[in-house]
Formats: structure tokens, C-alpha cells, sequence
């Protein structure tokens, strides 16, 4: 049976590791998070990324690819994550109620 190589990971313990391994300066260059590039510290990183989605799976992203390429369970978690980001990015379609408000 294949185990989710994340299940009873904190966020705290994967930032911890992706740190000592590549450093915050290559992180933010990596992820494009902006926690990791200006004045970087684990408890504020810590708080940003529990509010935020979309870049606390960019880390666990990064994290499976570093240290969980071999469990056979990762390509699945990682191409789930993909998979949710398309379906949750994509705008809602607009209702049209009939008033267009009018440009200037």
C-alpha cells in the first residue's frame, strides 16, 4: 500500500529540512515566494504559508521532489496538486444578471 510521504510531516519539520539542504535564498528563487527572499525567518515562513494555500503546496511540492522521489506515492500526490490548482484557479463564470455597468 502506498502512504501519503506526507502524512505526519509538519510544515515546520519540511521547512526545517529544505533549509538546511538548499537554503532560504535558493528557495525563493526556486518558489518565487517572496517569505523566503526578504528577511526570511521560520516563524514568520511558518505563518504565511499556514494562510496560504497556494504557496504551502508549492513548498510541500518542492519538499517531495527533494527528499520523497523515490516513494512511488509521490508522482500521484504531486500530479493531485497540479490537478487542484487547475480546477481551483480557473475563474467562475460570470452571471449575467443584465446590467453592464458602463465605461468612461
Amino acid at each position: 500500500m502506498n502512504q501519503d510521504p506526507l502524512h505526519g510531516v509538519k510544515l515546520e519539520e519540511i521547512l526545517v529540512k529544505l533549509e538546511k539542504k538548499m537554503g532560504w535564498k535558493a528557495m525563493g528563487e526556486l518558489l518565487n515566494i517572496n517569505c523566503f527572499i526578504n528577511n526570511p525567518r521560520l516563524k514568520s515562513s511558518l505563518t504565511f504559508l499556514r494562510k496560504t494555500p497556494w504557496a504551502r503546496k508549492k513548498v510541500e511540492i518542492l519538499y517531495l521532489k527533494t527528499f520523497c522521489k523515490d516513494n512511488p506515492a509521490t508522482t500521484a500526490l504531486i500530479r493531485n496538486f497540479i490537478e487542484q490548482k487547475k480546477t481551483s484557479g480557473a475563474p467562475a463564470a460570470k452571471k449575467d444578471n443584465g446590467f453592464n455597468w458602463p465605461t468612461i
